[in-house]
């Protein structure tokens, strides 16, 4: 439990999104709710924590120090810190392009590296030493540098919904080729998702720290449903942020490839609301009751509880992803060939209605 702990604390410290970010209070009052969060107790907690906070300070200063890495990636601001590593925003000197980098300990190495094409690029890697001399790893990431929210609420009416739509299905390509890559990724939620730019607005998904192998070796697209399935463990620690994992997975039970795509459920949730920061994003937001938690996040609740903003399409995927079979290949052709139907219908409102978008509204002031 211990081990689980310290590997769940190294993940978050070298999330590629900023502790600062907006979700947080979400994140915590989650973990809170479920029962998932950790808290570390002894007379002199305070004492060690002030001894890493100022060994965690003297790393980062140690490290903007012997910038550029690699004669290549200069700092340009502090993403995220910890007792396990750090991660800067970074530009490369000569190409001028941004990436995210990470140094860290050797046990806070990432499960899965991939390189498909919805996954972020690996850009550079190699060695670094700290402030005593030891040896540290790190890899440099494409940088997606425009949060998806952002890129969905400039707009209003039809066109949000229709950018949250394209932004849904792509989100599930990028699934769709993790799975291809024998992995989970067990964390999927709007802050592990970024576009590359408004003008490509092509969403990738980061973060692959909670990954985890459930094939028996490497596969690639064409094979890995004939590929044998690594038997569920009886008993394993819970992985992600239970905001948006599944109800199976907040009962420590084996995480397979229908988790991840019902996290991807929620996540599509969200994205179609109203608002951009909702009181109550999803049906147990903020909720104490852990039994309301686990009857929302059943087959038995009502559909429209959750779905109540989403496109009428979403109503059989939702269907269908709490009555499959988890032990069975999902069927991404039906997923994919819904959220198309869905695009196409909003894509034909769109074009009906024809609202100005905000920013032009903005502009025209």
């Amino acid at each position: 439990m211990v081990f689980s702990a310290q590997k769940t604390a190294a993940t978050r410290q070298l999330s590629c999104v900023s502790a600062n970010r907006p979700s947080n209070r979400r994140v915590a009052h989650s973990q809170k709710a479920s029962g998932k969060h950790v808290e570390v107790a002894g007379s002199d907690r305070q004492r060690d924590q002030e001894k890493q906070d100022q060994a965690v300070q003297e790393l980062v200063e140690h490290l903007k120090s012997i910038a550029p890495f690699n004669k290549r990636w200069q700092v340009i601001e502090t993403i995220n810190q910890g007792t396990y590593g750090v991660v800067f925003s970074v530009r490369d000197v000569v190409t001028k392009v941004y990436g995210v980098i990470k140094v860290a300990k050797s046990m806070a190495n990432e499960a899965g590296n991939s390189e498909t094409a919805s996954i972020v690029r690996l850009l550079d890697k190699g060695m670094l030493a700290d402030q005593h001399g030891e040896g540290m790893e790190f890899v440099v990431l494409e940088k997606a540098a425009v949060p998806v929210k952002d890129y969905i609420y400039e707009v209003e009416g039809a066109h949000r919904k229709y950018r949250a739509a394209n932004i849904s299905l792509q989100m599930l390509k990028g699934i769709y080729d993790l799975h291809a890559q024998g992995l989970l990724h067990r964390d999927l939620k709007p802050d592990n998702m970024g576009l590359c730019s408004r003008e490509q607005p092509i969403a990738l998904l980061f973060d692959l720290g909670m990954a985890r192998m459930y094939t028996d070796g490497e596969s690639d697209t064409f094979s890995f449903f004939f590929l044998e399935i690594r038997p569920p463990r009886t008993c394993c620690p819970f992985r992600g942020t239970p905001e948006w994992a599944s109800g199976h997975a907040q009962k420590g039970r084996e995480q397979t490839r229908f988790d991840d795509l019902i996290a991807w459920l929620y996540v599509t949730c969200e994205l179609f609301a109203n608002e951009r920061e909702p009181i109550q994003p999803l049906p147990w937001t903020y909720r104490n009751n852990t039994r309301a938690h686990k009857y929302l996040k059943s087959m038995y609740c009502p559909a429209r509880y959750l779905l109540k903003t989403l496109p009428d399409q979403f109503y059989a995927i939702n269907a269908y992803l709490q009555t499959a079979n988890p032990q069975k290949p999902p069927d991404y052709h039906f997923l994919a060939e819904k959220t198309y139907e869905a695009i196409k219908e909003l894509e034909v409102k769109k074009l009906q209605l024809s609202p100005i978008p905000m920013v032009t509204l903005r502009l025209l002031e």
